[in-house]
């Protein structure tokens, strides 16, 4: 079996096994480079292959995906036990980066009202908590103008999940398809050159640093889903309920976000200074 055909039963079985399309993508790219480079099926030449990525510079963090990839690739293979064998590197901790509800609304009101489809964008990252993935994939039908709901098909894990819509999300929905003329399947379209195509996940990016340059503040699609639940949960939203809006499936996921909300916190404490002036 050529490269070619071997990468493509992989990414069918990745597929199968309920990954998303952005990992199936990312997968399969680093297990390529991986067959090309000369690996075999074991833990020893996969250590090797890691070994000379960070000669390259990788970090720990990118090993980390690496080292999934080629797990799964020698499960992929029947090789079960050299999976194990391959650990992956420890990566620091991170608190997911949020907005501030000062720059979130900033950052909305660089986007021109004209842009209905930009700001739709905006609304549906923050607004709904959506992936960009799952942002790119909704389709018109997934829309339930009736209940305000979306219907959010195979997210991470293949899981479908239903998010309620805010009147004012549904109104930027119904706003921006009043400006269609066409027949896509699909919630949001590129351009107009190409409005039967779904929007790319690269082009929510571009888009995302355009105006956060305009309003000066760094952002990405994800900050804006954790900007969602940091914020839903500093306005006292049950965190089991934050759990249903994101789809995660253990809870433990979800509770990062109150890490986030205690440094919130302790950031206001310590500007406050009320221990200080006592003291003095």
């Amino acid at each position: 079996m050529n490269l070619r055909e071997t990468l493509e039963e992989y990414e069918t079985y990745l597929d199968l096994a309920g990954k998303s399309p952005n990992t199936v993508r990312m997968y399969s790219y680093y297990v390529r480079r991986y067959l090309e480079w000369g690996g075999g099926t074991s833990a020893r030449s996969a250590l090797r292959f890691l070994a000379s990525l960070r000669k390259k510079g990788y970090s720990n963090r990118s090993l980390n995906l690496v080292v999934q990839a080629l797990r799964s690739y020698f499960r992929f293979e029947g090789y079960d036990d050299e999976a194990e064998k391959l650990k992956p590197p420890k990566a620091p901790k991170s608190l997911p980066k949020a907005l501030t509800k000062k720059e979130t609304k900033k950052l909305l009101s660089v986007i021109p009202e004209t842009k209905k489809r930009d700001r739709l964008i905006f609304l549906l990252l923050y607004g709904a908590g959506l992936r960009v993935s799952e942002l790119c994939n909704l389709k018109r039908s997934d829309v339930d103008f009736e209940r305000s709901l979306i219907v959010v098909r195979g997210g991470k894990g293949a899981k479908d999940r239903v998010v309620p819509v805010s009147e004012v999300l549904m109104e930027a929905i119904k706003s921006y398809l009043g400006t269609r003329d066409d027949s896509s399947e699909y919630l949001i379209v590129e351009d107009r050159r190409r409005r039967k195509d779904g929007i790319s996940p690269k082009t929510v990016w571009y888009l995302l640093r355009k105006y956060g340059e305009r309003a000066g503040v760094r952002v990405t699609p994800h900050m804006l889903r954790h900007s969602f639940a940091t914020h839903m949960l500093e306005n006292g939203v049950d965190i089991r309920v934050i759990q249903e809006f994101l789809g995660h499936s253990n809870l433990s996921t979800t509770q990062v976000y109150t890490r986030v909300t205690v440094e919130h916190l302790k950031r206001a404490q310590e500007k406050a200074g009320l221990m200080e002036e006592l003291m003095k």
